[in-house]
């Protein structure tokens, strides 16, 4: 398992992070696939202001991500927006996201062509830009242009923006609608939220599902908290198909937590030990709950762990690279 994803699963999708204002009061620019795996509110200068969530934020799609975001000039004071992400259906093959902007589509159109390739043309009533990288033709041994990432508008203050292996489907954004109540989940999160989400697909799509939780859950919705400076919480609320699939996601949940722990902290039996008593898992009729807390202390020990492990794991990328090159 590669090191980048480690941290967030551990969190047990620690989901990701961030999150409280939603980036525009435009009730129009609601339009969320209703098929989508997770919809999240991320506040991204939350995330890396905080220390807590700092080897989260640095690690895997998250900073990606960043990285992607920061490439295109969204806005006129060149700030970083805080998106709504649509995950569909997995994380790191694909992902899609809202993000507010105060520029016409020929403004930003023009200001991205002075930094990356783009072609803009008109789809329907709405403006898709789309985003092209250099890219080697392993035949012709030539570089080449390739889409890499789509812009399209859905109002004058809102794109839609799709990177790697998913492209905007025009249709498919603009004919689904997030529910009202939905909405306002993610729009009024508590100010001490770290990230906000809910979960329509649960956890992911039921092929890529190595719980099992998929045939027992419905939907469900999360809310990541930094509880007191330097310690995380994170409680997970799931909404399954009976009384009976509960109880069993519960105890489902339980050992897909302890494989995971034992997998990534065997080497450290006390930190194990004390990331095994963090969580608790119930269930209520046809609700089931699970809630993670990490002290300070714990929490620090587990960045620790993973940027060492990190260190190691590039040492040895280092050598291997090394020894390749020699060998040739």
């Amino acid at each position: 398992m590669k090191t980048k994803y480690r941290l967030l699963i551990l969190i047990a999708a620690f989901a990701l992070c961030a999150g409280s204002d939603v980036f525009a009061q435009d009730e129009r620019y609601s339009q969320i696939p209703d098929g989508a795996a997770l919809v999240m509110n991320l506040n991204l200068g939350k995330l890396y202001s905080s220390p807590t969530f700092k080897a989260v934020a640095e690690s895997g799609d998250v900073l990606a991500i960043r990285n992607d975001l920061k490439a295109i000039p969204w806005n006129k004071a060149g700030t970083l927006p805080d998106p709504v992400i649509v995950y569909a259906p997995r994380m790191g093959d694909s992902y899609a996201m809202l993000v507010g902007t105060d520029k016409t589509p020929d403004e930003l159109f023009t200001d991205i062509g002075k930094k990356i390739h783009a072609v803009s043309e008109k789809k329907g009533l709405s403006q898709m830009i789309t985003l092209k990288e250099q890219h080697k033709n392993r035949k012709t041994n030539r570089q080449e242009l390739r889409d890499a990432g789509e812009i399209l508008y859905l109002t004058p203050k809102t794109v839609a923006f799709g990177r790697k292996k998913n492209p905007l489907d025009q249709a498919f954004f603009a004919n689904k609608t997030l529910p009202a109540s939905e909405f306002a989940m993610l729009q009024n999160a508590p100010a001490d939220a770290v990230a906000v989400g809910i979960l329509r697909s649960f956890p992911v799509a039921a092929a890529d599902d190595p719980t099992g939780l998929s045939a027992l859950v419905k939907s469900g919705d999360f809310i990541l908290r930094e509880y007191e400076p330097g310690a995380a919480s994170l409680v997970l609320n799931m909404e399954c198909k009976g009384e009976k699939e509960a109880q069993l996601a519960v105890r489902r949940a339980k050992s897909f937590l302890q494989i995971t722990l034992v997998s990534l902290f065997s080497l450290d039996k006390n930190l194990f030990k004390e990331l095994n008593s963090s969580y608790t898992a119930t269930a209520s009729g046809s609700k089931a709950k699970l809630e993670i807390k990490l002290p300070k202390a714990t929490l620090d020990k587990v960045r620790a762990y993973y940027l060492m492990e990190q260190a190691l794991l590039e040492a040895a990328d280092m050598a291997i690279n090394i020894i390749g090159a020699a060998a040739k």
